[in-house]
């Protein structure tokens, strides 16, 4: 094996679910397992948190959903309750694994959770550059796991080759997607990538 990939939320990087679902509940929603049950609910919010469309753009869609008094602010401030910290051990395990793999970072993202995640990576001293090798960002490439092409595009770019990689996510979709390519992909229960690690 000669490489690895890393998603962001959920494994690099700690999610905050208790917050995330008083947030949401704060401007009226369900918890987020629900606005994914819910397919109206769910292709706006699935959009907007894959910097897959513009804030106003996303505001339209979701405010029929909210509270009728909610403001702007408030509704952003709720799809960001969700981010937490990235813990300085993982970051400098994940370091020590750039002598042996090298390494990537392929995250489905928007654009505040992406200064979010710099943000607490620079508390720990460190930058993404001695992290990860190159990331690739749905928000910057405008397409998101699980499409086949997201991944072929780590593939053009870097050269690695799928069946001497190491795939970490923790949506099971996506994990299904790279093993559809050959990926050696490991689901990773959220913010527990430890765990996964010990396994190996």
């Amino acid at each position: 094996m000669k490489a690895i990939i890393f998603d962001l939320a959920g494994v690099v990087m700690n999610l905050n679910i208790k917050r995330d679902t008083e947030a949401l509940h704060s401007i009226g929603l369900p918890d987020y397992a629900e606005c994914l049950a819910n397919d109206d609910l769910r292709k706006p919010l699935d959009v907007y948190l894959n910097g897959l469309c513009g804030i106003e753009e996303f505001l339209a869609a979701i405010r029929p959903f909210c509270r009728k008094d909610v403001k702007d602010s408030e509704i952003l401030w709720a799809m960001d309750a969700v981010l937490d910290d990235v813990p300085r051990e993982r970051l400098e395990h994940i370091i020590r694994l750039r002598s042996r793999y090298r390494v990537f970072l392929l995250s489905n993202i928007y654009d505040t959770a992406w200064e979010h995640a710099v943000r607490e990576i620079e508390k720990s001293g460190y930058h993404v550059e001695d992290c990860f090798e190159q990331v690739f960002l749905s928000n910057e490439l405008r397409m998101a796991k699980p499409d086949a092409r997201i991944f072929r595009k780590v593939v053009e770019e870097t050269g690695i080759v799928p069946e001497e990689t190491y795939y970490f996510d923790d949506t099971r979709v996506n994990i299904e997607a790279g093993k559809a390519l050959g990926f050696h992909s490991f689901l990773v229960p959220m913010n527990r990538l430890e765990e996964v690690w010990q396994m190996l």
